[in-house]
């Protein structure tokens, strides 16, 4: 079976943000980044559809018992999720949908897809701090968080460090060029179907 869709997580201050960017330079690659759903207020410099999908309480939850969300959560008493309907939209634009996303999230979709016999539709790739005093500096470099509030985040790490072995891949991220090329090659392997197709080659020159 093909590989559908591309689940990218890790602990905070990995260097998610950083790789991700680099990943999305390369255009060849046809990633697509799939956008959230959320029901917090939209603020000023957002733009709905682009930062997230703002989308009311009830109407959120009326998804929810609908079935509309590949996973979602709750958070600070808003609701964040991913809706199906993205991930079939961007795989109709021939691109390879790009799910940046917290790791209690990503095992919601690889469960979810277990069950359904589809995980091999799954790319989930798993970016690991090289130690986890690499990971306790670069979280002190950013310099965010108070003491308790810098305890919690640490602990949470720890706790998705303990997950990565449900992923299909583990990369450590030691350089961001090194990490970079290393995800490119697993995205390259597992998406030629989609990067080298003729039918977006042929749908780009219509355009």
């Amino acid at each position: 079976m093909s590989k559908k869709i591309i689940i990218f997580s890790g602990p905070s201050a990995v260097g998610k943000g950083t790789i991700e960017k680099k990943l999305f330079e390369k255009t060849d690659l046809k990633l697509k980044l799939s956008v959230s759903a959320t029901t917090r207020e939209k603020r000023q410099s957002e733009i709905d559809g682009v930062h997230y999908y703002f989308v009311p309480f009830d109407t959120f939850e009326t998804f929810i018992k609908e079935d509309k969300f590949l996973e979602y959560s709750k958070h600070f008493d808003n609701y964040y999720g991913t809706l199906n309907s993205e991930i079939s939209n961007i795989c109709a634009f021939k691109k390879i949908p790009f799910i940046e996303i917290e790791t209690n999230g990503a095992m919601q979709i690889i469960e979810k897809y277990k069950k359904e016999g589809r995980e091999d539709e799954i790319c989930s790739i798993f970016l690991m701090p090289p130690s986890m005093a690499e990971l306790e500096r670069r979280m002190i470099e950013r310099n965010t968080e108070t003491g308790n509030e810098f305890t919690k985040r640490l602990d949470k790490a720890k706790y998705e460090i303990d997950l990565s072995h449900m992923f299909e891949h583990v990369i450590i991220n030691h350089s961001i060029d090194e990490t970079t090329a290393q995800i490119e090659e697993i995205i390259r392997n597992n998406f030629d179907h989609v990067i080298n197709s003729k039918e977006e080659i042929k749908a780009e020159r219509k355009a």
